[in-house]
């Protein structure tokens, strides 16, 4: 998960550096589509519940999607989301942290290229300084 964050946080600066912003954003010279950045969000939440003689189970999780287009052929998606396991028989409750990063390149309209990654991160990892 920590190289994931990495290459995100790389592809980030990178886009950064580039100025990504939504008033001026123009990465190889098409100034027609330079006004073109415009993010889509969403959303998604579920909730599950499961008994068995071992015990009561649920499980909520809750995912934000960012998509958005860094040029006519170019896409990308950043999602965040957290999951939680309760045991409701007593027992010990666990987190996770979700997140994943998507990257299209379609060169062709009968082709597409893409990199993604998606991983987890047990909320008992994260060294939050004090908070």
């Amino acid at each position: 998960m920590k190289k994931g964050l990495l290459i995100l946080l790389i592809v980030f600066a990178g886009a950064s550096a580039y100025g990504l912003e939504p008033s001026g954003f123009n990465l190889v010279g098409y100034p027609d589509y330079a006004s073109g950045f415009h993010p889509e969000f969403s959303s998604r939440a579920s909730f599950s519940v499961s008994s068995s003689s071992y015990g009561s189970y649920g499980e909520g999780t809750y995912i934000g999607s960012m998509h958005f287009s860094l040029h006519h052929d170019v896409d990308a998606t950043v999602e965040m989301g957290y999951s939680r396991l309760m045991r409701f028989s007593g027992g010990e409750e666990t987190g996770r942290i979700l997140g994943g990063f998507q990257l299209n390149w379609r060169p062709s309209e009968n082709s597409l290229f893409s990199v993604s990654y998606r991983g987890m991160l047990p909320e008992s990892n994260l060294n939050l300084g004090g908070f």
